[in-house]
């Protein structure tokens, strides 16, 4: 499971919404890993902060967009 997370988390890094995949398999594997005792929290770990920060990158993004086009539609009003 935390090779699936950290697969999800690295697949966002070109298809955004896979970062949730990675967050929720993440959490879920660490939990796992905690429970049974096995390997692989660094994994998990891993998948959690990279899902994490391309999810804070991915809301920026998409902010600035916002901001871009509202400024943009605010000039082209006074413009007119």
């Amino acid at each position: 499971m935390a090779l699936v997370a950290f697969g999800l988390s690295v697949l966002a890094v070109f298809v955004a919404p896979a970062a949730l995949g990675g967050v929720v398999c993440g959490h879920i594997a660490r939990h796992q890993i905690r429970q049974s005792g096995e390997q692989g929290d660094g994994w998990a770990l891993a998948a959690l902060i990279l899902g994490y920060l391309l999810i804070l990158v991915s809301l920026a993004g998409l902010l600035l967009f916002g901001g871009f086009v509202l400024t943009m539609f605010g000039i082209m009003a006074f413009t007119v």
